[in-house]
């Protein structure tokens, strides 16, 4: 009957200190694991972040780019000479037809 005593007595505690020892290296694993892979979770969802911004970034790039392209159409074709001509003779103003003379000055 002592060995039933003593049994029901140390039923709370575990008899074995190798079980102590692997509940203890369980929590020591989870302790070391629960940082890396919250840092885990933290890095692939900036990485996904990071990606949807660098993919607006690249498409406003684009839009940009052909905004330019075609501004410089724009400047190339309004610089030329008949387009010019073209403007100001609305306000009165007549393109050249004949070519300038020169003028020679006497040194005396």
């Amino acid at each position: 009957m002592s060995v039933d005593t003593n049994k029901e007595q140390n039923s709370g505690m575990p008899n074995n200190p190798l079980e102590t020892w692997n509940t203890w290296r369980i929590i020591k694993w989870v302790l070391f694991a629960f940082p890396i892979l919250i840092f885990y979770i933290y890095n692939s969802l900036h990485t996904a972040k990071s990606i949807k911004h660098k993919n607006e970034l690249s498409k406003t790039l684009k839009e940009l780019h052909s905004e330019r392209i075609s501004l410089e159409s724009e400047i190339t074709q309004a610089s030329k000479q008949t387009r010019l001509a073209e403007q100001l003779e609305s306000k009165g103003l007549k393109e050249i037809s004949t070519p300038p003379k020169k003028i020679i000055r006497d040194n005396q």
